[in-house]
C-alpha cells in the first residue's frame, strides 16, 4: 500500500480568524514564527501577498541559508491561501493550502495540507518542520511581543 505523499495538520489559534490570516500574508509577522526547527535565526521575509505574487523566505540554520519560495495561486480573505513551495526537499509541483475556520471571535481552527514530497522522508521532515512552525504562531499569540498588522488583499 502507498502512504500519499502529503500532510494535513490542524491547530487551534487563540485569536480572530483576520488576525491569523493576515499573519501569513504580512512579511513581519512571517519572520517571526516561520523556523522550523529550534535555535533557527528569524528568517529573511519577501512577500508581494496576492494571486500571482511570488514570496521568499529564506531560513537560517546556523551559517546556513535555506530558500523556500512560491508564487501565491488563490488567497480568499480570511478562508483560504494556497500557494506553491519550493525548496531543495519538495518537487516543482509541492503547493501548501492554508483554511481558516472561526470558531468564535477570538479561536480559529487553521488547517495547514502541504502536497509534493519526493519522498516519505521529505514529508515527515516537513510535517516536523510545519508543526514547529505552527506551534510557534500559536504559542506567538499568549506573547505580548508579538504584534499583528492587518493587510489588505487587494492592494491598499
Amino acid at each position: 500500500m502507498n502512504t500519499p505523499l502529503e500532510l494535513t495538520l490542524t491547530k487551534i489559534v487563540p485569536a480572530s480568524t483576520e488576525t491569523v490570516f493576515n499573519a501569513w500574508l504580512d512579511p513581519k509577522d512571517l519572520a517571526q514564527f516561520m523556523r522550523p526547527a529550534p535555535g533557527m535565526g528569524a528568517p529573511t521575509v519577501e512577500v508581494d501577498g496576492k494571486v500571482g505574487g511570488k514570496f521568499l523566505i529564506t531560513m537560517k540554520a546556523g551559517e546556513q541559508e535555506l530558500p523556500h519560495r512560491g508564487e501565491y495561486k488563490e488567497i480568499t480573505p480570511f478562508r483560504r491561501i494556497v500557494f506553491t513551495w519550493r525548496s531543495g526537499h519538495t518537487v516543482a509541483d509541492s503547493t501548501v493550502t492554508l483554511s481558516f475556520r472561526p470558531i468564535d471571535d477570538n479561536k480559529t481552527e487553521l488547517t495547514l495540507h502541504h502536497c509534493g514530497f519526493p519522498s516519505p522522508e521529505s514529508r515527515d521532515d516537513h510535517q516536523g518542520g510545519w508543526t514547529v512552525i505552527v506551534d510557534r504562531l500559536v504559542d506567538s499569540f499568549s506573547s505580548p511581543k508579538m504584534v499583528y498588522r492587518t493587510h489588505s488583499t487587494d492592494g491598499r
